[in-house]
């Protein structure tokens, strides 16, 4: 990797961070950085009757990240307020720590797919509309520990790692 192309690019993020941000609105996303885990570890260690509300505040700090068109997070508030322990369960497993093996993390983020699958059957039969997918999970992960967990769009991160030589398999 070009650590001095990489480098370049950091140096001028920060000296222009004023300007992407005016443009771009940048900080709103590290922000809800920091915000996320502080809720959702309210919430994940709160009583089943408070859990739905706390996740909803928890929704709402997300603002346009996750929920757009489809609606996997507000989803699983809706599915809170009929079974709170079974999506606080959800999300406790998917936290757990995992030291870093993928072949466990990958199997926690299935888990979470199958057991949210179940809930949409069980409470919306059919729907599409609160359905998990890949950004919705990468999601929840990124926000709630960004030193661990990455989200990306792929085109743009490609170029990027062109950018900086990084020629290795950064994944999918």
């Amino acid at each position: 990797m070009n650590k001095d192309n990489l480098r370049q690019i950091f140096d001028n993020y920060i000296k222009r961070f004023d300007e992407f941000d005016q443009k771009y609105t940048e900080t709103y996303k590290w922000k809800i950085c920091r915000k996320y885990p502080e809720l959702m570890h309210d919430a994940l260690n709160s009583e089943p009757d408070e859990f739905a509300d706390k996740l909803k505040a928890v929704k709402y700090c997300t603002y346009n990240i996750i929920d757009s068109y489809t609606q996997p997070f507000g989803g699983l508030v809706d599915f809170a307020r009929e079974d709170p322990v079974s999506v606080q369960n959800m999300f406790k497993n998917l936290y757990e720590e995992d030291n870093g093996d993928l072949k466990i993390r990958m199997e926690k983020i299935s888990d979470f797919f199958t057991k949210s699958g179940e809930l949409l059957e069980r409470f919306t039969p059919g729907s599409y509309l609160f359905a998990q997918n890949s950004h919705s999970v990468s999601s929840y992960l990124f926000l709630n520990d960004p030193d661990n967990h990455y989200m990306y769009k792929a085109t743009q991160s490609q170029r990027f790692a062109d950018c900086v030589e990084f020629l290795d398999d950064w994944g999918t």
